[in-house]
């Protein structure tokens, strides 16, 4: 596996990061078994925001002011955040499960892009990243690449909501292309 840099400033994952976790919620109640996750969640943040290049702004709005829920989510929505750079942060360890997709959270990672979703503009060094940590999520379940098994454990969050999310990115071609750079 090709290494890649994971920029783990914001993570939270109960031994550090605990001004990026809502108080009104107790994080222990949130952790589980890695050995149940099941599946990878692919998101868009639905905006092209300059500010949420800087992640801390994405947990800002995910514990303060999230829609799904008007208390606040408990941390960040998502495991995983890549910015229009193509920088990639983890925001939360994947030992906890996140409020981001109805009926999946228990038993899936989330990984949200910056994007808007209306307009095809994830940039190439976003859509390597993606790759990148599609491949990382991967390996460090045991997972295999191969086409079955990205089929069945990658998925985008349109699959299950009524959004355009993560927008227009083709899941046929991406697995293609994890397929192809997996081979090099």
């Amino acid at each position: 596996m090709k290494k890649i840099k994971i920029n783990k400033d914001f993570l939270f994952d109960g031994e550090r990061g605990f001004e990026f976790i809502n108080k009104k919620y107790n994080s222990d109640n949130y952790l589980r078994d890695i050995n149940l996750i099941r599946e990878l969640i692919i998101h868009c943040s639905a905006t092209d925001s300059i500010s949420f290049e800087n992640p801390i702004n994405l947990i800002k709005y995910d514990i303060n002011s999230n829609h799904i829920s008007r208390k606040g989510c408990p941390f960040a929505t998502y495991h995983f955040y890549i910015n229009k750079a193509g920088e990639i942060f983890q925001l939360i360890g994947i030992n906890y499960y996140t409020w981001h997709c109805k009926g999946h959270n228990q038993y899936s990672l989330a990984i949200c892009i910056n994007h808007s979703g209306k307009y095809n503009n994830v940039t190439p060094q976003q859509y390597k990243s993606l790759i990148d940590t599609i491949i990382y999520v991967f390996s460090i379940l045991n997972w295999e690449t191969d086409k079955e098994t990205l089929e069945s454990k990658l998925h985008f969050h349109r699959e299950f909501a009524n959004k355009l999310c993560p927008g227009k990115i083709d899941k046929e071609l991406l697995i293609k292309e994890i397929l192809n750079y997996e081979k090099k």
